[in-house]
């Protein structure tokens, strides 16, 4: 409770330092259009032909409802709850792993959670796959609680379990694979338990028939083009978004590939490039050590539970982009079982070095990743491994800030310049709605679109390695983001109208521009 407590205000706090991504204000408009429906104002079957029906819009919706009484930036706003949803990922997932393996793996997989950089990240500014996440641990925590003897639930747990699956729903439809997992787990218990008795089948399988209904209609709720046929529209989804068609292009391993032809391997680099290495020794300690049947099998479930999803985009030859955010859900998984066997380790009976070499291999893990949250901050989302070289490493090589996060530091800086000058500056870049929004925040700034005059050139530095090269290494920046092992992430370039700034132009501390 004090861990969890602890982070809550720190989640909050840190949002406010994270900037807009590419999809939230299409996402925001989208949770405006639920909530006009919510309200009456708006039709069902206006949705029919809505672009964003492949996503439910809990989250956006709640965004969209307390903007109505929450004054301020409503991206600032957003990222506030999207913050919370990040924390309860983290509370949740230190419950699942007290629950099946002791207090002190819970607390061990809160602090291992929060302090994994690109999850932290994407609890700032991920408004979709961050909370699909944060709801996925809620079900699976509440999927645990099922008893392995007959009835296996209780009338209790079954609410809660189609309440946390229908909010898992309410965000993306892969939460049926969680539906799923319900299912698998009460047929393995009474395959386990050998139940043959007629009347006992027919009832758990009239509860599990209920529950499932219960998730599709309760899980439509922030959904309105799936309520028009609730036991099959979020299926099609379901499978349908297994190959969305995007037609962007991905940097990976230096080579410009488009989404929809990346190597097979594409998750499982990124699983174990983006995963910090106290995660990943966890993970590797939890197979080789075992403290009893049942904690095996446990384990074990976690980690099917977190391998199928993997299988599943491989075999299907899903359509994956901007890292593993796709498959975010799998992660607090994977943290539970690394807590698991760490803590395992910890109380290994036996030799004493072995414990103490755990202690001081963990601790050291520890501090190597809560370093770079400071260092970094608020560009966790660049995390790599010491594998591949850390960010330095991979840098014009993989992609680094795909969301476009570190153009609120180039937009601040320009809005520092514009106080420090006594004038309006106006800015324009790439890319430009993320630049828009940005300067939202700023009186000091007015934003144009490029086909216009405007003073600085906001520029995201993504692309093909020839091209993030080059933007890193152009001689005329006047002010570079660019993390302490010195990636280049976004750079601020004199604009068109630059000439007419520069005799008023008071640099400010920082700048990379020399004037004469």
């Amino acid at each position: 409770m004090i861990v969890a407590v602890s982070l809550l205000p720190i989640f909050v706090l840190a949002s406010f330092d994270f900037g807009v991504t590419w999809d939230e204000k299409a996402r925001h408009r989208y949770g405006e259009l639920i909530w006009e429906y919510l309200r009456g104002l708006r039709s069902r079957s206006s949705f029919e032909a809505y672009g964003g029906n492949s996503y439910s819009g809990l989250f956006d919706t709640i965004c969209a409802a307390l903007e109505q009484w929450l004054p301020g930036n409503r991206y600032v706003l957003r990222h506030a709850i999207n913050a919370i949803f990040g924390w309860i990922g983290v509370v949740f997932c230190g419950r699942l792993a007290a629950r099946l393996f002791g207090t002190w793996a819970g607390v061990l997989a809160m602090v291992l959670l929060a302090a994994s950089p690109r999850y932290f990240a994407d609890s700032m500014n991920n408004p979709k796959d961050l909370p699909f996440a944060a709801m996925s641990i809620v079900a699976l925590y509440y999927i645990s609680t099922i008893s392995p003897t007959w009835p296996y639930f209780s009338r209790t747990t079954a609410i809660k379990i189609a309440v946390a699956l229908a909010l898992a729903l309410n965000v993306r439809a892969a939460a049926l694979i969680y539906l799923g997992y319900f299912g698998l787990l009460v047929v393995a218990f009474a395959v386990a338990e050998r139940t043959v008795n007629g009347r006992r089948l027919a009832g758990t399988a009239a509860s599990l028939a209920a529950v499932s209904a219960a998730v599709l209609l309760l899980g439509t709720v922030f959904w309105p083009w799936a309520q028009g046929a609730p036991l099959t529209r979020p299926f099609r989804v379901l499978l349908r978004s297994s190959n969305y068609s995007w037609g962007g292009h991905v940097l990976f391993n230096g080579g410009d590939y488009a989404a929809v032809g990346l190597p097979w391997y594409y998750p499982l680099w990124w699983l174990t490039f983006s995963t910090p290495l106290v995660i990943v020794a966890g993970v590797v300690l939890s197979i080789f050590v075992s403290r009893g049947r049942g904690w095996s099998l446990r384990r074990n479930a976690l980690l099917a539970a977190a391998v199928i999803p993997v299988l599943l985009v491989i075999i299907k030859d899903s359509t994956l982009y901007d890292g593993l955010r796709h498959l975010l859900f799998i992660y607090p998984i994977l943290v539970v079982i690394a807590a698991a066997g760490w803590t395992a380790w910890l109380a290994k009976p036996g030799h004493p070095w072995v414990r103490r070499s755990a202690a001081a291999l963990l601790a050291a893990g520890l501090v190597n990743v809560l370093a770079f949250d400071v260092r970094f901050h608020p560009n966790q989302t660049v995390y790599f491994n010491e594998l591949v070289g850390g960010p330095r490493g991979a840098f014009a090589k993989f992609e680094m800030d795909y969301w476009g996060n570190c153009v609120l530091q180039a937009v601040d800086w320009s809005a520092n310049t514009a106080r420090l000058s006594g004038r309006m500056i106006t800015i324009s870049g790439n890319p430009a709605q993320l630049i828009q929004l940005d300067a939202e925040r700023f009186p000091e700034l007015s934003f144009t679109f490029p086909d216009r005059p405007y003073h600085l050139d906001v520029r995201l530095n993504r692309g093909s390695a020839a091209r993030v090269r080059e933007l890193a290494n152009r001689k005329d920046a006047l002010y570079r983001v660019q993390t302490p092992d010195g990636v280049v992430l976004c750079a601020v370039f004199p604009g068109p109208a630059f000439a007419e700034l520069q005799p008023h132009l008071a640099l400010p501390p920082g700048s990379r521009h020399r004037t004469d």
